[in-house]
């Protein structure tokens, strides 16, 4: 499901769900917006993680959640939205730390 398109340095991106990330957000009240500005926090560091085919867990201390995600063709993945209390980081998982 498509969330939101933006530019970075010339480039589009698409920020997407998955299924499975659409349903734990409508399950724990997260508001698309809210995962929407996470993700954009991360600035032009989306064009680093392009492609490179790493997990990348986004913490977000202001909203207590975590945004784990992929990059990939140009297009930001959400895989899951979780509680930050809940979050089991998996080797091989960049961390990425907000305070929106």
């Amino acid at each position: 499901m498509l969330l939101e398109e933006f530019q970075i340095s010339n480039r589009y991106f698409r920020i997407e769900t998955t299924d499975h990330a659409f349903e734990r957000m409508r399950e724990r009240n997260i508001k698309e917006k809210t995962v929407i500005n996470v993700v954009r926090e991360l600035n032009f560091k989306v064009l680093f993680y392009n492609n490179t085919g790493e997990e990348i867990a986004i913490i977000d201390q202001e909203n207590d959640i975590a945004v784990i995600i992929e990059v990939r063709f140009n297009k930001v993945v959400i895989i899951t939205v979780i509680n930050r209390a809940n979050i089991y980081i998996k080797e091989g998982t960049c961390l990425e730390e907000i305070a929106s």
